[in-house]
């Protein structure tokens, strides 16, 4: 036998001795299995709290109110023979839609304005992780 070649029984992590080459390892044997952890940061934040409304369900509401008040104001008067209804519905429409908008528009920035002074200050943990 000669002593260049471990015996096959002989342990490969072994010393091989002075002058014999190391045995060859499987590359992905070099690194052994992790399994991933969690790492958390948590950071403490400062946050205002405010109900503030929605803009467009009031200027959709003024656009509706002004149709409706158009509609109340054509139908209800006299027919007037040098219009037909529905050119005086469509004028009068256009009017009370924008002036509706309008009036939801300022509805809502007063509301809005109402919710910026009942501001509530509170704190908030935000949690991050990662996987390592």
């Amino acid at each position: 036998m000669s002593s260049a070649a471990p015996p096959p029984d002989a342990d490969p992590a072994a010393d091989p001795g002075p002058g014999a080459s190391a045995p060859l390892r499987r590359r992905d044997a070099e690194v052994p299995e992790q399994t991933p952890r969690l790492v958390e940061s948590v950071e403490r934040r400062e946050l205002a709290v405010r109900r503030a409304p929605r803009f467009t369900p009031f200027l959709l509401g003024g656009a509706v109110l002004g149709f409706v008040v158009a509609g109340v104001l054509v139908f209800a008067r006299p027919e007037d023979p040098q219009y037909t209804p529905a050119a005086a519905f469509g004028f009068f429409a256009m009017i009370f839609g924008v002036v509706g908008v309008g009036a939801g528009a300022l509805l809502v920035l007063g509301l809005d304005r109402r919710s910026h002074r009942r501001i509530r200050r509170a704190t908030a943990d935000e949690v991050t992780g990662t996987m390592r």
